[in-house]
């Protein structure tokens, strides 16, 4: 007989539990969903199903002798505090990203016993074989050195009468933190899993393009790494119409360009060699899958999950840099 699945409690039913996590986890033949929580009652009475208990409290998720592990979709100011009692109360973690609202509260988790075994930090989109692939063509020199990569995240538009209801949402996490650090931690951290190293030299920038906006919503960065690589970084929200996304990185040998929507990827050398690899299917339903697939497996297991705490604090402290750098000082910790 095979393994029984991995019982799992999910706490917050924000957007990305409902849209990605939960889907991902009924996709994962080694996973069960057991229990939901979320402070709103109108969250909970939409997930009803196939005898998933609820629940308002998130502590009484980590009191169930029945949950081997839990799924923290919640806001940052929450996230840390809920892994550390978690983690306290014996369960597996996997926690959205960015794991804090700052480094300092995000590293005093290095105290929790027990903490780097059982913590997964949700980093969704490095779960991918195209990224996979672009590492493995840096790491073997094939697009040369040094490199320059264009990476800019260019996400939540501004929708006040479309989607009232996201707009809303989207000011709410601008009052918490600005968009380099809450949606720009995907993109440090694939720049630093991409490149190996971490830059010797960042400086930052960032426009507000609406006074009443809680804080800068373009937020950008240059990074410049030791070997004379250099990375431009950019996230951009909350304008009504917003330009393209991308992720390329140069270097001498040639170019690869990763399509941010699909994750579709594209290698051009200078010897005239083309390779098109196509996504395995909808990015974040690839990317999510394969996330919950490592991190069940790391339940079953006992082996330590990754990335995980360290990886978390690295891509948050140089998102972190990058606020600073831009004098975005800090809407993002009030």
């Amino acid at each position: 007989m095979g393994s029984p699945p991995v019982r799992i409690g999910i706490i917050g039913l924000g957007d990305i539990a409902v849209r990605a996590h939960m889907p991902a986890i009924g996709r994962e033949p080694g996973a069960e969903l057991v229990v939901a929580a979320d402070q709103d009652p109108s969250k909970l009475a939409a997930i009803l199903r196939n005898g998933v208990r609820t629940t308002a409290d998130p502590m009484a998720v980590l009191r169930d002798p029945t949950v081997d592990a839990v799924v923290l979709a919640t806001p940052a100011a929450a996230t840390a505090r809920l892994a550390r009692a978690a983690v306290e109360a014996g369960k597996w973690v996997l926690a959205e990203k960015p794991l804090a609202t700052s480094v300092g509260e995000a590293a005093a988790l290095r105290d929790v016993p027990g903490i780097k075994e059982h913590l997964q930090i949700g980093l969704t989109y490095r779960h991918h074989p195209a990224v996979d692939r672009l590492r493995d063509l840096v790491a073997e020199g094939t697009l040369g050195r040094p490199l320059f990569v264009q990476a800019s995240i260019c996400d939540e538009p501004a929708t006040p009468l479309s989607d009232p209801a996201g707009f809303a949402r989207r000011l709410r996490s601008l009052e918490q933190m600005p968009p380099i650090i809450s949606d720009g931690v995907h993109a440090c951290d694939r720049i630093l899993y991409i490149l190996g190293d971490q830059p010797v030299e960042v400086s930052g920038f960032s426009v507000r393009t609406d006074p009443a906006y809680a804080t800068a919503n373009i937020n950008g960065g240059t990074l410049r790494f030791a070997d004379g690589s250099l990375a431009r970084l950019e996230v951009v929200w909350l304008t009504p119409v917003l330009p393209a996304s991308e992720f390329v990185i140069t270097g001498p040998h040639g170019k690869a360009t990763l399509d941010p929507p699909t994750f579709g990827l594209t290698i051009e050398l200078n010897d005239g060699t083309t390779e098109t690899i196509a996504p395995p299917g909808d990015k974040t339903s690839v990317c999510f899958s394969l996330q919950l697939a490592s991190f069940v497996n790391a339940v079953r297991t006992g082996r330590r999950p990754t990335p995980g705490l360290e990886e978390a604090i690295e891509s948050l402290a140089l998102a972190e840099r990058i606020a600073h750098a831009a004098g975005l000082v800090m809407a993002a910790a009030g």
